[in-house]
């Protein structure tokens, strides 16, 4: 898409900071001629024609600006550029949250495109994302380690400085040697490995995504190696605080699954750096952030994120399982945007088996609703009757059979995953087809389950879910990526293709033109090929006397007529030779 280029509120010369947002688009209304006579009139006449001659020149400055900066595509959005030190914790909660996106329709409504993308139609790097296994290969040992720093921790001994303070699952805080603070949460009795298990699975794969994501590890819990700090506090029935006991401990350990070994299976999940700010919305801006300008509802990470929960069943993926952190030395300080508490993922739902409803139904859904009150409870939900494989107590409530990506729901309704576009859903497909079923079997992996039915289950579950996604999302817009021009040859992909959902098409058809940057306009007359592989020398003559050359690509296949939409790519001569990508244009 196009971008308007927005300087800092010091000048791109002194800030550096530069950032993309949707284009601006006048148009100039003719003025309405009031008759008259005599002078008045003429006035009038003469002011309406400065003004329109103002606008038109004002119009003709806007069309000349050039398509492309010397530093496009952005890589990297330096949305850090800006001291964000009056940035404060927001508060909220599960109720008040559920109630504004259930009863209302919080954020900007309109059907437009992504914001924050850059020229090659891509998302840059910056607070909220970083581009990992959608831009360089990454090995398993890598998409396995995912956030973490170590391999393994041990938490013996480590005290506990309080009780856990949000959140259903039981647990506490504690602080390794060094003073770093840690959050312990545990499986419940009746799904042991189950919660624990989604958590790291969760974050790996959400990590290898590009998402920001706190360290966090599988332990075991020594009842008898628990250490309560004397500062340590715990909140008791009436909602005060006091000093924390070790009945406090005894009582949440009766709400924890205890291995066979006596010990606690949990999670132990790192505080990130900085300062605790609260959640981010899914829509709008922080109004204490001067660096977050994108409204986030129209940020392509946040739309695409529902492609990620569909696939992962993240149903509880809400504003208040997010954490923004400010973080830097004072002074220079930004907000660093989390996700984050993934133990309500797959069939996990923290503290129990995942409910049948989960990602099928919002938690209130007026029209099954009213469906099953006119045929007095004859009308059954389809998702009722799904069978779940009782394979262990580990997997909970997680199938692929019944699994439709588009149809899928979180628990209440989310702005950016209602304003999803294809391009978003195309981009974030991209980004699942990445892992392949070796990667996920490693991953899943980490969960350490002691039954190797619950992991196989899983990761095939997974793949499954995984495919399902391609097939609906690849092949919702024209899939040609990765356009290259080298030694005078155009060289692309098909996504779709290279996915396996579907099938090489019948042809190409390919239109070049010289591009002229600065008018923002093609120049000369297009010449045409066909082609029936990604692949084509294109006209000698568009190649030479000009600094940018433009091929608009359609592709011919007859199971998907929507490919013919055109995808405009854009390159540019480099000083040293040859040509780099520049723009893609889905629009």
């Amino acid at each position: 898409m196009c971008s308007k280029r927005v300087p800092g509120a010091a000048g791109p010369a002194e800030a550096g900071h530069y950032r993309r947002v949707a284009p601006v688009r006048s148009h100039l209304v003719p003025a309405r001629i009031v008759p008259g006579n005599g002078s008045v009139a003429s006035a009038f006449r003469r002011t309406v024609t400065a003004i329109a001659l103002v606008l038109l020149a004002a119009a003709a400055v806007r069309s000349a600006a050039p398509r492309f900066y010397a530093d496009d595509p952005i890589e990297r959005d330096r949305d850090d550029q800006f001291d964000a030190s009056g940035a404060k914790p927001i508060e909220g909660s599960n109720g008040y949250d559920f109630a504004e996106h259930t009863f209302l329709k919080p954020g900007d409504r309109r059907n437009i495109p992504a914001v924050n993308v850059n020229t090659m139609d891509e998302v840059p790097d910056s607070s909220w994302f970083t581009n990992r296994i959608g831009r360089r290969a990454i090995t398993i040992d890598e998409l396995v380690r995912g956030p973490n720093s170590l391999d393994t921790i041990n938490v013996d001994d480590w005290p506990i400085v309080r009780d856990k303070t949000s959140g259903i699952t039981p647990g506490y805080r504690v602080t390794d040697p060094s003073g770093r603070l840690y959050q312990i949460k545990f499986d419940p009795p009746d799904n042991p490995e189950m919660a624990s298990g989604a958590e790291v699975i969760g974050a790996a794969i959400y990590h290898a995504l590009g998402y920001n994501v706190v360290e966090g590890y599988v332990v075991d819990i020594d009842p008898a190696k628990i250490v309560i700090a004397p500062t340590a506090t715990a909140v008791d029935m009436s909602g005060r605080r006091r000093p924390m006991r070790r009945s406090d401990i005894d009582r949440l350990l009766t709400r924890a699954a205890r291995l066979p070994n006596g010990k606690y299976r949990a999670t132990a999940s790192r505080f990130a750096e900085g300062m605790p700010l609260g959640y981010f919305k899914y829509y709008g801006t922080r109004p204490d952030d001067p660096n977050d300008i994108h409204p986030h509802e129209h940020r392509r990470e946040l739309r695409g994120s529902r492609v990620f929960a569909a696939w992962l069943n993240h149903d509880d993926s809400r504003a208040l399982n997010s954490l923004d952190m400010l973080e830097g030395p004072e002074g220079a300080r930004h907000v660093k945007h989390y996700m984050f508490d993934f133990g309500s993922i797959m069939g996990s739902g923290s503290v129990f088996a995942q409910v049948p409803r989960a990602g099928n139904e919002y938690i209130l859904e007026w029209s099954p609703a009213l469906k099953t009150l006119a045929t007095l409870g004859l009308f059954v939900r389809p998702w009722v009757l799904v069978d779940y494989p009782e394979v262990a107590p580990s997997v909970g409530r997680f199938e692929a059979e019944f699994f439709d990506p588009v149809e899928w729901r979180p628990e209440y309704p989310n702005p950016a995953f209602d304003l999803m576009q294809a391009e978003d859903a195309f981009w974030a497909a991209r980004l699942v087809a990445k892992f392949t079923d070796e990667s996920l079997k490693a991953i899943v992996a980490k969960a350490r389950y002691s039954e190797q039915a619950a992991a196989d289950y899983i990761t095939r579950t997974l793949i499954a879910r995984r495919d399902k996604v391609l097939r609906a999302w690849l092949t919702g817009v024209n899939p040609v990526v990765n356009p290259q021009l080298s030694a005078g040859v155009l060289t692309f992909a098909n996504a779709a293709v290279d996915a396996g959902v579907a099938t090489a098409p019948a042809a190409y058809v390919l239109t070049w033109s010289r591009f002229d940057n600065a008018a923002d306009a093609p120049v000369g007359s297009p010449e045409e090929q066909r082609v029936t592989v990604p692949r084509a020398e294109p006209p000698a003559t568009m190649l030479t006397g000009t600094d940018y050359v433009s091929v608009t690509i359609r592709t011919m296949h007859p199971d998907f007529p929507g490919w013919e939409a055109p995808v405009v790519v854009y390159f540019r001569q480099r000083a040293a030779g040859g040509w780099q990508p520049v723009g893609l244009s889905r629009k």
